[in-house]
């Protein structure tokens, strides 16, 4: 007959509190990941620098695996989004994130789960010193009306080469305030509608290389007109009461021109001297004051070379000539031709306003 061992109430008790105890430290010893003391970043807060994510330290069942993705926030750390493809323990920065700050969010995972922890935010993201810094404004050239077009130049910049633009033309008030975007208008060309009457025109220009990228806003235009402008003449309004412009006050691309000439002789065999008379006027056919007019015969040694005169009030110069031993040319001349040239006084000989003309003059041995 087998003997029963019976034990004490309070000994199985005893008994089975003792294995209760060792399960529930099994239980504590086995836990999903838990943060201990938040992620970090080291590293330049600096367009092209590479910055490091550091996990922080957790708790829970090893081994713990990490994952990374990065974000991109406000200039206060706040307004955060995912960097897409940003999942990496190092993340380098780039062009556009100049001003705002980075976090990092860390998830922690081992056998029994997981975790997660962000980051506080980094400092304020800086341009790298090789990045583009505007060293004069963008300038706008053109006729400022409907229907034209407009043509923007970036200006200067400093920062590392290459350097490339971008550009987006706005439309503002009156006084070149109140701007917004024109859609489209991405160009370094604008033309013109008629919408803009009354308004003025900028351009924004964004400059960006390897290093990061700056932005700089022309002044703004003239207000727009309804109407093209008349190209330029150069051509002085004749002053009232006058009859002839000066000089002085003509300019490109108006010229001077020598419209007409009158001989005081029909040259002949006999003649020792004659003179010629010579009018100048401008593109716009207003007799010109003040230029000066050269003259001679070609070849030359047929008559003498008279020195610059000045055109009077109505346009007019006579030069004086004399017969010279060259004279005639030839047996059967029956032309002199004469090299005559009008210029601006102080201007180079053959350059600025001045003009040049062949003439001819009859002439009749037989006589």
């Amino acid at each position: 007959m087998k003997r029963i061992l019976r034990l004490p109430a309070l000994a199985l008790v005893a008994v089975l509190g003792a294995a209760s105890a060792a399960s529930a430290v099994t239980t504590r010893s086995a836990a999903a990941p838990s943060d201990a003391s938040a992620p970090t970043i080291s590293g330049q807060a600096a367009v092209g620098s590479t910055v490091t994510a550091n996990p922080g330290t957790w708790r829970g069942s090893a081994p713990i695996s990490f994952q990374y993705q990065w974000r991109i926030c406000g200039g206060g750390g706040g307004a955060c989004h995912d960097i897409a493809g940003a999942t990496g323990q190092t993340y380098q920065i780039r062009n556009g994130d100049q001003g705002n700050t980075l976090r990092v969010h860390v998830i922690a995972g081992n056998s029994e789960g997981s975790g997660s922890a962000t980051s506080e935010p980094s400092a304020r993201i800086a341009q790298s010193s090789d990045a583009p810094k505007n060293v004069s404004p963008p300038t706008i050239g053109g006729d400022v009306s409907a229907g034209s077009t407009l043509t923007a130049s970036p200006g200067e910049w400093s920062g590392s080469q290459p350097m490339t633009f971008q550009y987006q033309w706005l439309i503002c008030g009156a006084n070149g305030n109140a701007c917004h975007d024109v859609k489209g208008a991405m160009a370094t060309t604008y033309q013109v509608r008629s919408d803009d009457v009354g308004n003025t025109a900028r351009v924004r220009v964004v400059a960006t290389n390897g290093s990061g990228s700056g932005n700089e806003t022309s002044a703004p235009t003239t207000r727009v007109a309804a109407t093209p402008a008349p190209p330029p003449t150069g051509c002085p309004k004749l002053a009232a009461g006058a009859a002839a412009v000066s000089v002085a006050d003509v300019g490109s691309p108006a010229r001077l021109q020598i419209d007409r000439f009158i001989p005081s002789v029909l040259i002949t065999s006999k003649t020792t001297s004659f003179s010629v008379r010579f009018h100048v006027s401008d593109t716009c056919g207003q007799p010109v004051n003040g230029a000066s007019v050269y003259a001679t015969a070609v070849p030359f040694r047929q008559m003498t070379i008279p020195p610059e005169a000045a055109t009077d009030g109505s346009g007019w110069v006579t030069l004086q000539f004399g017969r010279l031993a060259g004279f005639p040319a030839a047996r059967n001349q029956q032309l002199m031709v004469m090299f005559v040239r009008a210029r601006r006084p102080g201007d180079p000989t053959l350059a600025g306003i001045s003009t040049r003309r062949l003439i001819s003059l009859r002439v009749d041995l037989h006589r």
